[in-house]
């Protein structure tokens, strides 16, 4: 069994709405417009509702009020359109994992805290990819719901396992499968036709130096879980860690010290609630 094996067989169980799926199509046409991907948009309501109200978040903070899809696409652009309708969609694609396996309000929160901050960092490090490593970062740990809805008795052996031994849940699943949570996680993202630069540094996520071409992107998701164990520890794998104690550290040859990302981190905690209200409002009842 690949992880590939277990996506191909968990159609049913996990999907994108119509709207987004067609959308993606056209994303990925050189021939698409941004009147074609709005009034594909616009025929799901409730989708470019929520994407109106990212657009007119502190995700971007634009002076004006954003009022249709179009002049949204207009704004922000291809790409960034594609990470703001998966993050509009994505938590209702896994609305039917059983509470009493994971608590799924503290998984959105630390997914969308550890995508602001690999969002911060991309922008520290690389200029104008932020929104995409925000994808990456927010569906980072996507790869342990799938196992959750198509393997149910296994995941809850690793889950066991790993809290026994103090090992990372993708640990426990490579031990137990011969491939990680990561790699699983990846595998979905692929087979919704995301671009490689969206779920390569999933797959690579804690071996970034194996990412190839995109190894630069893989770094700053690893440095984003990094920062997200300290600030957002309730779902964290492996060893407790504390923002005070971060020592300075390289970022693709940059020099980042322990106060700058403690800083980083902080304006990402800020603007967390923000995000989470809009695409996923169950999670804020938690406050």
């Amino acid at each position: 069994m690949t992880a590939e094996d277990i996506i191909k067989g968990m159609h049913n169980l996990v999907s994108l709405p119509d709207a987004v799926l067609r959308a993606n199509e056209l994303l990925n046409s050189p021939t698409a417009n941004a009147r074609e991907i709005g009034e594909v948009i616009n025929h799901d309501p409730a989708l470019a509702a929520r994407l109106l109200k990212l657009v007119n978040s502190a995700f971007y903070s634009f002076p004006a009020q954003v009022d249709t899809v179009s002049r949204a696409i207009t704004l922000i652009g291809t790409d960034e359109l594609r990470s703001l309708l998966m993050a509009a969609t994505v938590t209702q694609a896994f609305d039917d994992i059983p509470a009493e396996m994971i608590n799924m309000d503290s998984f959105w929160h630390r997914s969308v805290y550890c995508g602001l901050v690999a969002k911060k960092l991309a922008l520290l490090n690389q200029g104008g990819k932020g929104e995409s490593m925000f994808l990456s970062g927010l569906l980072h740990d996507v790869g342990r719901l799938v196992l959750i809805s198509s393997l149910p008795n296994q995941a809850k052996e690793i889950f066991q396992r790993a809290e026994e031994t103090g090992q990372s849940f993708n640990e426990v699943t490579t031990q137990r499968l011969g491939f990680g949570s990561a790699e699983l996680g990846a595998a979905l993202l692929e087979s919704w036709q995301l671009p490689k630069n969206l779920w390569q540094p999933v797959r690579y996520q804690n071996q970034p130096e194996s990412a190839d071409d995109y190894s630069a992107e893989a770094n700053i998701l690893n440095l984003a879980l990094r920062l997200t164990d300290c600030v957002e520890p309730e779902l964290k794998d492996g060893k407790q860690q504390n923002l005070e104690t971060l020592e300075a550290t390289k970022l693709n040859g940059m020099e980042l010290t322990g106060e700058e990302l403690g800083l980083l981190a902080m304006d990402a905690n800020l603007e967390c609630f923000e995000v989470l209200v809009i695409i996923n409002p169950k999670a804020t009842l938690i406050y």
